[in-house]
C-alpha cells in the first residue's frame, strides 16, 4: 500500500520527463511567438508568449508535487536550442502548436495509467488536472489552427484573425 509522500522511481522518472516535456513546450511556444513577431502577428505572437508562461508553469506545477513527496534525483534537462522554426504560413506554425498539444496529452494519459497501476492516487490526483487542461489546450489550438488553415485559403484575412487572437484566453477559443 502507497502512502502519500511515496513515489516510486518509475513515476518519479514519468514526472520528470513530462516537466521537460513542459519546459520544450514552454520553449516552443516562445520560438513561435517571435516567428510570429517576424511575421508581424502580433496577436499570435502575444498568444504563443503568454502560452509559453502557462507551459513553464505547468513543469513548475509538477516540480512542486515532486518536491512534497521529497523524491530524490529529479533531473531537468536543458531545453535544445538548436530548433529553428520556418514555416510557409500561420497555419504550418499553427498545426506544430496542435502536434505538440496532443503528443502531450498522450503522455499524461499513459503517466495515469501508470499512476493508477501503482496505486499513486496522490500522482492520479495531480494529473488528472493536466487531463482537463489538455482538453482545454487541444481545444483552443485546434480551433485556431483550423480557422488559420481556412483563412490562408483566402489572401490577408488571417492578419484580421490575428487581431482577435490576442483578446482571447485559451477557455474562450
Amino acid at each position: 500500500m502507497t502512502t502519500a509522500m511515496h513515489i516510486s522511481d518509475t513515476m518519479l522518472n514519468g514526472l520528470i520527463q513530462q516537466a521537460n516535456r513542459e519546459l520544450s513546450s514552454s520553449n516552443a511556444y516562445l520560438s513561435l511567438s517571435l516567428w510570429f513577431h517576424d511575421q508581424e502577428l502580433p496577436g499570435s505572437a502575444e498568444w504563443c508568449r503568454t502560452h509559453s508562461d502557462e507551459e513553464r508553469s505547468h513543469a513548475l506545477r509538477i516540480f512542486d508535487h515532486i518536491i512534497k513527496r521529497r523524491a530524490k534525483g529529479a533531473l531537468v534537462k536543458t531545453v535544445d536550442a538548436q530548433n529553428k522554426y520556418e514555416f510557409a504560413n500561420p497555419a504550418e506554425a499553427w498545426k506544430l502548436a496542435m502536434e505538440n498539444e496532443q503528443e502531450n496529452s498522450r503522455q499524461i494519459h499513459k503517466l495515469v495509467s501508470l499512476a493508477r497501476k501503482e496505486e499513486d492516487w496522490t500522482s492520479d490526483n495531480l494529473l488528472q488536472w493536466f487531463v482537463q487542461e489538455q482538453l482545454e489546450e487541444e481545444s483552443a489550438v485546434e480551433d485556431i489552427y483550423t480557422n488559420a488553415a481556412n483563412l490562408i485559403k483566402t489572401e490577408g484575412l488571417y492578419r484580421q484573425y490575428d487581431d482577435k487572437i490576442k483578446t482571447r484566453s485559451i477557455k474562450s477559443i
